[in-house]
């Protein structure tokens, strides 16, 4: 699984050509709109379960081969073959319910960044940063709460996109994907102000980054479109 400082994920009108040409024009699509140079992109695509109104979107991965290759070159080296290579947003889905109604996820996997996971019957559908909030080690309730009322405001923002713009009934459910003792005290106060049924996936047991793993080696490889 690819850490997201590997690749930018980027939100296009699907160009009007046949699928055999599909990736050759999203490389013109995404050429001023990826910080990656041209050069040094390999790009990938997904369409989304769950379209918002207007011209038909796709999803387009765009990675940074010079920091791709020495990570296969790597592994190649270790003899490990390389079947498939995901991306953050994908992979996550793996731990989320499979059911045909919308599910949440809050996830926080480096430098404290908050994200918030939206999938349908286990396909994503939405990746959206929580800006401007961090939840710390070692922090006061003042402090951990002043973040908190932050936070439920992104996550209304959140829900009321999901509403409005994509047409999605309200989510039935949230998962915590964080350390352990955040998760203890998010999960009743998420579950009280939503009304939302919360599950804790970490554990002491098993760690944020084991439950990474564990979702990477449910990817099931598939045929790839991609330059």
């Amino acid at each position: 699984m690819l850490s997201s400082e590997c690749y930018e994920v980027i939100t296009v009108d699907r160009p009007n050509v046949e699928e055999q040409e599909l990736v050759a024009a999203l490389t013109w699509s995404v050429k001023d709109l990826s910080a990656i140079p041209l050069e040094h992109q390999q790009i990938d695509y997904f369409e989304l379960k769950v379209q918002p109104a207007g011209p038909k979107k796709l999803q387009v991965v765009v990675a940074d081969r010079r920091k791709i290759q020495p990570l296969v070159a790597l592994l190649h080296g270790l003899k490990v073959q390389v079947e498939l290579i995901t991306i953050e947003e994908i992979a996550l889905t793996n731990l989320m319910p499979k059911d045909e109604r919308p599910h949440l996820m809050l996830c926080q996997l480096q430098e404290n960044r908050l994200s918030l996971l939206v999938s349908v019957a286990g396909e994503f559908v939405l990746q959206r940063p929580i800006n401007g909030v961090v939840f710390a080690e070692g922090q006061d309730e003042l402090t951990r709460q002043t973040q908190f009322d932050a936070m439920t405001l992104e996550l209304q923002r959140s829900l009321d996109y999901l509403d409005r713009q994509l047409r999605m009934p309200m989510p039935v459910s949230m998962s915590l994907l964080l350390p352990v003792e955040l998760q203890q005290w998010l999960e009743p106060r998420i579950q009280s102000l939503f009304d939302l049924p919360v599950e804790s996936i970490a554990s002491a047991d098993r760690d944020v980054v084991n439950c990474i793993v564990a979702s990477v080696l449910t990817e099931q490889p598939e045929v790839q479109h991609e330059a």
